[in-house]
């Protein structure tokens, strides 16, 4: 199991607390604009409709799990936290949830299945860690929906001028160019399909559509 990735989620109190970032008027207005434009891109990738099955890995708590299902879209979810896993069933009832490290997946599955991926990019604070994350997602499915946090957005910019006056701020993340993010799947044997900003200015949230190379 890698260090790295275990870190990241192994504390049962993160799992129970997990859901309190969607909570209040302006967060879930956010995230309810991030959830349409997922829609938008799932469709994409679909072909014109939702994919047969997502696998949202890591899964966490089901972040859109329950809008998803009713789409009729089967959902696979792959954690490294069995607490995590625990709450989501609680939340959504129980289905298909698998304990296991996403950079050495234990599925795999063929054309028709769209992996998707929000919040593991943000943890990672160079281009190594990120290849390495999105090698072990390719493993998982054909196509990808994966979230970017390349600080194109209003806090980021706002973090930096707090960071150069001395005032207290929020964790300052790296900026990523487009050129960046490009060579950064292309390592990783992905294609982009498309880029798209959640909400430009104001969301960190950047989603982007891959297929696997050939």
């Amino acid at each position: 199991m890698d260090e790295g990735w275990e870190k990241l989620y192994w504390k049962d109190k993160e799992a129970e607390d997990y859901d309190k970032r969607y909570r209040g008027f302006q967060r879930r207005m956010n995230n309810n604009r991030i959830r349409s434009v997922l829609f938008r891109m799932l469709k994409q990738a679909g072909g014109g409709s939702m994919p047969d099955r997502v696998v949202d890995a890591p899964a966490g708590t089901g972040r859109f799990s329950r809008e998803l299902r009713e789409e009729g879209v089967d959902m696979v979810h792959l954690d490294l936290s069995p607490k995590m896993l625990g709450v989501l069933r609680s939340k959504h009832g129980a289905g298909k949830e698998v304990v296991g490290d996403l950079y050495q997946p234990p599925l795999s599955f063929p054309q028709g299945t769209v992996v998707m991926s929000f919040r593991l990019m943000q943890h990672f604070d160079n281009s190594e860690e990120r290849i390495k994350a999105l090698k072990g997602l390719s493993r998982i499915a054909p196509s990808a929906i994966i979230a970017y946090y390349p600080g194109w957005h209003l806090k980021f910019f706002s973090r930096r001028v707090r960071h150069k006056l001395g005032i207290p701020h929020r964790k300052l993340r790296e900026f990523i160019s487009k050129k960046t993010i490009r060579k950064e799947i292309e390592a990783a044997g992905w294609e982009l399909v498309e880029l798209r900003q959640c909400m430009p200015v104001f969301s960190e949230n950047v989603l982007l559509q891959l297929t696997r190379r050939q």
